[in-house]
């Protein structure tokens, strides 16, 4: 237990009690990190963490004769027999006046019988109480409303009506719905404009100071001082930290940053069911061959980054060009030289109705509580392309909340969203506006033989290759004209399998030239000219693009991207 309480109560609790009492709203949908722990003084000043159900309860029990808690599994259950005994007289009291039978001995369980139980006691202005429905997404759960059942349909109907019920919004009751995902409650009760949504966080580092320093230390040994410590375990929950102390309490091993660091990457992979990937970069940009100016451009964001200078940092960066031209490889190498956790997001979307938009809550909540976080989304037309009526909405919705997200501005220089394309044509065009994505890079296969050689000499540096004395790469970048980096690295490999075939290490200049006479390089050459273009025009800066293609105006471009798509068709598809 801490020794002194802490300074305020948290500020979701802040917010919860500022917007009751100032008449805002009698209905809240609390939703987040709800199955956490929460710091609770005593009388006597003692902290205690406590989960949510304990805390609520305290709460909401210094100003309520009632406090009752729901969900399907447990049904209704109350503090203590005292508070259960006044629930049922005023129940009863109500139902008397209704000319029904008073309850019996075991209440009912099932949300068609307890809803309007609940709804006589929340509309009775003569009372002061406060119901909290756990799970509600198992009450009123996402979908649409013609496959749902009769019952989920009369349990929606309900809790709109209390939504914006006169009675219950002059009573002095309050009603709380609790849910870890707002994504997965019916649209109709957390569109309701009465209904006030209160998002609980992952703990800061603040909170996770304060409950470190109240965790039990017997039998564990911390290699680390607690405010590194607290900084180390950012974006995870007081449950997990309190983990992290019993398995080292049981295993009796330290408690060491790479030991964090390992377990914090399991946990937030496993809470986010496959859905982010830590990357761990093992390159920087000293293995990135050519792309000088690009590498100048992403290091001054980098130097921002680490510097705090938080206004030159872009709330995301967009990626554009064809496939081969080294995205992925050079957004981890911005990861490296920037600092910032890398998450790579993989497939968050889902068949099931309202799955896809939980996936997407759930990962934002993560980056939230991680800090310095960069988002890599590697073929971002897929997942955010722009929005159709075939999918029933959800893609419409992922794009509106991932613009919420990147437009609010506390978060540049904390959180980087880094997107990665070779049709930018097919992303929502409001999502790629500056304020969004400040800056906009297109990338090209290599242009000089120069830039080929830098290339070729960078593979060699990341994969170790041997070179003989008579092996000079300047022939393979004369003779790769038009090759993309990742056709470069191909010739290399091709040339060190015909080593290994006569059982030799080192590479040489007859290994280079039959692996590159031998290497056959992309011929869909329209459709590269096409997502050449396409980086043309989303290019936020001239002075990045290749000679041959600055001096192009907007009419341009237009004219020569409207007569590759009459050719390639289908193929090219439809643009947002």
């Amino acid at each position: 237990m801490s020794a002194a309480p802490p300074d305020a109560l948290p500020r979701w609790a802040e917010e919860l009690r500022f917007r009751y009492v100032a008449g805002d709203a009698s209905m809240f949908l609390l939703h987040g990190n709800v199955r956490d722990l929460f710091p609770w003084a005593d009388a006597d000043g003692a902290v205690r963490f406590v989960p949510l159900r304990e805390f609520l309860e305290r709460f909401l029990g210094r100003t309520k004769d009632i406090v009752a808690w729901y969900n399907l599994s447990e049904g209704i259950e109350f503090p203590d027999k005292k508070v259960e005994r006044r629930f049922r007289a005023a129940v009863d009291a109500r139902r008397i006046l209704d000319s029904e039978a008073p309850l019996g001995g075991t209440l009912p369980r099932s949300p068609g019988e307890v809803l309007p139980l609940f709804e006589a006691l929340v509309t009775d202005p003569a009372q002061q109480a406060a119901l909290v429905l756990d799970y509600v997404e198992t009450i009123v759960p996402a979908g649409e409303v013609s496959f749902m059942s009769e019952g989920d349909k009369a349990n929606l109907i309900t809790l709109q009506r209390w939504s914006g019920d006169p009675a219950l919004l002059q009573s002095a009751n309050v009603v709380l719905l609790v849910a870890e995902n707002l994504a997965e409650v019916h649209r109709r009760v957390t569109a309701s404009p009465q209904l006030a949504p209160i998002a609980i966080p992952l703990p800061d580092a603040a909170a996770r100071l304060a409950f470190l320093r109240a965790l039990d230390r017997t039998g564990v040994r911390l290699d680390m001082a607690e405010d590194d410590l607290a900084r180390v375990t950012a974006g995870l929950t007081l449950v997990q930290i309190r983990g992290l102390f019993r398995q080292a309490r049981q295993s009796d091993e330290p408690i060491t940053f790479r030991a964090v660091s390992r377990r914090k990457k399991s946990i937030i992979e496993q809470e986010c069911h496959g859905l982010v990937e830590f990357v761990d970069p093992a390159h920087d940009f000293s293995h990135v061959g050519g792309n000088e100016r690009l590498k100048r451009d992403l290091l001054r964001v980098a130097r921002a980054i680490k510097a705090g200078q938080s206004h030159r940092v872009p709330m995301g960066i967009l990626f554009v060009g064809p496939m081969g031209t080294g995205k992925t490889f050079i957004a981890e190498a911005f990861a490296a030289e920037s600092g910032l956790t890398c998450l790579k997001l993989k497939n968050f979307r889902d068949k099931w109705v309202g799955s896809t938009e939980a996936n997407l809550e759930k990962i934002l909540q993560v980056v939230e509580g991680l800090g310095y976080v960069l988002l890599i989304l590697d073929e971002a037309d897929r997942s955010m392309g722009s929005a159709s009526d075939g999918d029933g909405g959800t893609s419409s919705r992922v794009i509106a909340r991932l613009k919420e997200f990147m437009s609010d501005g506390r978060r540049r220089g904390r959180v980087v969203i880094l997107m990665m394309t070779n049709r930018p044509d097919k992303l929502d065009a409001d999502l790629k506006r500056p304020g969004r994505f400040d800056a906009k890079i297109p990338f090209f296969y290599p242009e000089t033989a120069e830039e080929r050689v830098g290339v070729l000499q960078a593979v060699a540096r990341k994969a170790r290759l041997q070179l003989a004395p008579d092996a000079d790469l300047a022939p393979v970048a004369e003779a790769t004209h038009g090759y993309s980096a990742a056709e470069l690295e191909a010739v290399l490999l091709a040339a060190v399998s015909r080593a290994a075939d006569e059982d030799r290490e080192a590479l040489t200049a007859a290994d280079l030239a039959r692996a590159t006479a031998d290497t056959v390089p992309s011929r869909d050459t329209r459709m590269l000219e096409f997502m050449e273009l396409l980086a043309v025009f989303e290019s936020s800066s001239r002075e990045t693009l290749p000679d041959r293609y600055r001096g192009l105006g907007t009419d341009e471009v237009h004219a020569r991207l409207d007569r590759l798509r009459a050719i390639l068709g289908p193929r090219a598809g439809t643009g947002g």
